[in-house]
């Protein structure tokens, strides 16, 4: 009886060879890559400022009176710390909150809520109408998030004001004498444009 061999049938060995293409290919357009990655980080830093940047260009101005804060120290600096009637809120106080299971501090934080304002008496001035984490259907309205402890925040809690002038916004903030000059979207975006002192 004759011998029966059995060969294997030889397979290709891939190897790196795919890697090495693409570290070629890498290669020969180095400088269209770096240019690429590098237009990407700027597209980046403009569309975040854009989007902060928003309400100033777009939005309504409108006052919110300033109200003292704790720390007593509200000058850290270069700039003041505000707060506003809305500010401190217990979770009781916050519509739909109650109802949304989980009672635990931690589990509200980052959670978006609404304040609907309407005028003051004066019809100078706005303040918070109610808080919720239901966007309003009518009206103006200012977006924040929970950031725990029965604070919120807004975007508009620091405003950097110029050097030796910090005591003066510190002295008005204490005597309630103290406007934000505040840009909002018909969204509830709002950003920081000033701040005036009665």
């Amino acid at each position: 009886m004759g011998e029966t061999t059995v060969t294997q049938s030889a397979q290709p060995f891939m190897g790196p060879a795919p890697l090495e293409r693409a570290v070629g290919w890498l290669r020969g357009r180095e400088r269209a890559v770096l240019t690429a990655a590098a237009g990407l980080q700027v597209a980046v830093l403009v569309a975040m400022i854009a989007v902060r940047a928003m309400p100033l260009v777009f939005g309504d101005t409108i006052l919110l009176r300033v109200v003292p804060v704790d720390p007593r120290d509200l000058f850290r600096g270069d700039y003041v710390i505000l707060s506003y009637d809305f500010s401190r809120r217990s979770p009781q106080g916050i519509e739909g909150l109650s109802q949304a299971g989980d009672s635990r501090d931690k589990a509200w934080q980052g959670r978006t809520v609404y304040v609907s304002l309407v005028p003051d008496a004066d019809g100078r001035y706005w303040r918070a109408d109610k808080v919720s984490i239901s966007r309003p259907t009518s009206g103006r309205y200012i977006r924040g998030r929970i950031a725990g402890s029965g604070q919120l925040e807004f975007g508009i809690e620091a405003y950097y004001v110029q050097e030796g002038t910090g005591r003066e916004y510190e002295q008005a903030i204490r005597s309630r004498r103290l406007l934000a000059e505040v840009a909002l979207t018909s969204d509830g975006m709002a950003a920081l444009r000033g701040l005036r002192i009665e």
